[in-house]
């Protein structure tokens, strides 16, 4: 009877030790970024609600990722006050253990392969928002499509195949593209080529594909939907570098350039309207100094020019003054100085407090921001 009893046991311990094994599988994590923000240019009155001195949730994320031996799947949602609550990452990988190569195949959607702020997670980042050069030339830092990792040694590549259109579409009242396709019938490549080497890394990235542009027009009594076809090329480089001072902490120090080209093309019945074309450029300086084990101090420096000078042809700025209206896409260069303060209270636990001052290229503004952050993750 005593044996029977054991062997009963057994078989119950053995059963928990599998539930318990697949459970370790699976982790679920998250935080959330709740903050107050001051913007110089704020006026009340609804026609100005976006730049109104306020509280806001500019991030609620709840991640599941589960490993197993040859997949992974992951799973992450984004509750915030602007796009409410949706879904930022679904992907499915298979991954291959038997070379030295590390290779994963990603089915899904994930965040473009370019770069570094852009692969950067919003919970690490030292400013509260990206650079300008990042939300300029990547509206939607996130895309739908197939993805290729490797690894070797100190090399490193992500490669990607994407619909081009990343995961909004204006033609949607919501932002997003409708029953969840681009209006893109074309695709783009996309990806980054990197080395680490511990204190030092970087990478080169390039992207380029035609991509399908749908739009309301605004002078229309009627529902009509416009289209603009257009070839794109981003080219990019970055580079990180860590050096740790005795009784200090660890500094980084962080650049990265990005150069754009848009060209408008012929589409159907629709010629290429040359007034179209534009080719943007834009650089990112960033210097982190950590004070002690829980402090830390981060500048950063950015420049974001949409429309390099002598990218618009003087006939495009003639016919604009015609048709009573001012190109200023010659006048659009924005530089940007941005100083957080840094305090990780605990390992779950970051306080944020940064201000930005901007300098445009044409008549300066007042539209300082200061910004007073608090992010809890689990």
């Amino acid at each position: 009877e005593l044996e029977g009893k054991l062997a009963k046991s057994d078989e119950t311990v053995s059963s928990l030790e599998s539930s318990v094994s697949s459970l370790k599988k699976l982790k679920i994590s998250g935080y959330v970024q709740g903050r107050y923000e001051w913007h110089d240019d704020a006026v009340d009155g609804w026609e100005n609600y976006k730049q109104q001195n306020r509280f806001t949730v500019r991030h609620g994320y709840l991640s599941a990722r589960y490993e197993g031996k040859y997949s992974e799947y992951y799973l992450q949602f984004d509750g915030n006050t602007s796009e409410g609550f949706v879904a930022k990452d679904i992907e499915a990988s298979v991954i291959e253990p038997w070379t030295p190569l590390k290779i994963k195949l990603t089915f899904g959607q994930f965040k473009v392969p370019f770069g570094y702020e852009i692969g950067q997670s919003d919970a690490d980042r030292e400013m509260p928002e990206r650079a300008a050069v990042i939300t300029g030339i990547f509206p939607s830092d996130r895309d739908r499509g197939v993805r290729l990792q490797a690894k070797y040694d100190v090399l490193n590549l992500r490669v990607a195949l994407v619909n081009g259109a990343g995961i909004k579409d204006p033609t949607d009242k919501n932002g997003f593209t409708v029953n969840g396709y681009a209006a893109n019938a074309f695709k783009t490549v996309v990806g980054r080529m990197g080395v680490d080497l511990g204190y030092l890394a970087g990478g080169v990235s390039g992207m380029w594909g035609k991509t399908l542009e749908t739009g309301k027009n605004p002078l229309a009594d009627y529902d009509y939907t416009t289209y603009k076809y257009y070839e794109q090329l981003r080219l990019g480089a970055d580079v990180q570098a860590t050096i740790d001072w005795s009784g200090l902490g660890r500094m980084t120090l962080r650049g990265e350039v990005i150069w754009a080209r848009k060209k408008n093309l012929d589409y159907n019945d629709l010629e290429a309207d040359p007034c179209r074309d534009s080719r943007s450029f834009g650089w990112i300086l960033t210097l982190v100094q950590n004070i002690g084990d829980y402090a830390g101090v981060a500048v950063r420096l950015d420049q974001y020019d949409p429309s390099l000078s002598g990218s618009i042809p003087g006939s495009c700025v003639e016919k604009a003054k015609k048709g009573d209206a001012i190109d200023k896409r010659d006048g659009d260069r924005l530089t940007r100085l941005g100083v957080a303060a840094l305090l990780h209270a605990s390992a779950n636990l970051k306080l944020t407090l940064s201000y930005e001052h901007p300098w445009e290229q044409s008549a300066s503004k007042a539209n300082d921001i200061v910004v007073a952050q608090m992010q809890v993750r689990f």
